[in-house]
């Protein structure tokens, strides 16, 4: 099972969710309130944040755009994620323009006749199409690569990209999300417990590589004492996690992080 059949299978269980999600706001604290506006659908439309107080230590959300990944790039979550903090950062961007013109990509997953697949390495191609559900998904320095090359050729001096890989969401959270700056999280579709899935073999080295079930990326846009909040491109806008669910996700996807962070 490739990891957008993945994807369609969580879908039928997300209408409850999102309807969950319009009957009320989230009230964070005092020093910080946080309401969603849903269209028809469900789908979280904007986020009105009032953060806290600078030095105090109370929950913070920040106003990160949103795009939905689920109708034009299915297995897109990186790219559409890497987007979304660029946008927020300030720069003008496309998903369309970061996977045409940036993303490396590579072959797609196929069987090995022995029940396991041959496959580019996802961390240094994307395996497939991510305009397709054929597509699979990509590790940390992927992204990382291309948007250096889209730092650089748009010569963005502004900004560069940190790979922040190995901290904890905690960290992330004290030292960049409460400076403003939102980080790119490898996890899984709805925080499951991660699995080991598939075996790939890698095409250019042969070696063994284990897929974990049901991989994702989103943005960490915030946290308040029990949860995590992030914009999810198969979910919606400042979605919030629970602390313990996305600490195991995170950890399962081996601490995969990276951010836009202003030049020095």
């Amino acid at each position: 099972m490739n990891r957008a059949a993945r994807y369609r299978r969580r879908e039928r269980g997300r209408t409850g969710r999102g309807a969950l999600l319009g009957l009320c706001a989230v009230c964070l604290a005092v020093a910080a309130v946080f309401c969603m506006r849903l269209d028809r659908t469900g789908q979280a439309m904007e986020a009105y944040i009032i953060e806290p107080r600078e030095g105090t230590a109370g929950p913070v959300i920040l106003d990160v755009p949103f795009i939905d990944q689920r109708e034009k790039y299915p297995t897109g979550c990186e790219s559409v994620s890497a987007v979304m903090a660029l946008q927020y950062a300030g720069v003008d961007v496309t998903p369309e323009e970061f996977i045409d013109g940036y993303l490396p990509k590579g072959t797609a997953p196929y069987p090995d006749g022995e029940g396991n697949y041959i496959s580019c390495d996802p961390r240094q191609a994307f395996p497939g199409d991510p305009y397709t559900h054929e597509g699979w998904g990509c590790y940390a320095p992927v992204i990382l690569s291309a948007a250096e090359d889209i730092l650089r050729e748009r010569d963005v001096t502004s900004l560069s990209i940190e790979d922040l890989s190995g901290m904890g969401l905690d960290a992330l959270c004290r030292d960049y999300v409460r400076r403003g700056i939102p980080v790119l999280v490898w996890d899984t579709i709805g925080m499951e417990p991660p699995q080991e899935d598939a075996l790939l073999t890698l095409e250019e080295t042969g070696e063994a590589f284990v897929w974990i079930y049901p991989m994702h990326c989103m943005v960490l846009v915030g946290m308040d004492r029990s949860q995590y909040y992030f914009n999810d491109p198969m979910e919606g806008k400042a979605v919030p996690f629970s602390k313990e669910a996305a600490e195991l996700a995170y950890e399962g996807l081996g601490r995969q992080a990276l951010a836009f962070v202003p030049a020095l």
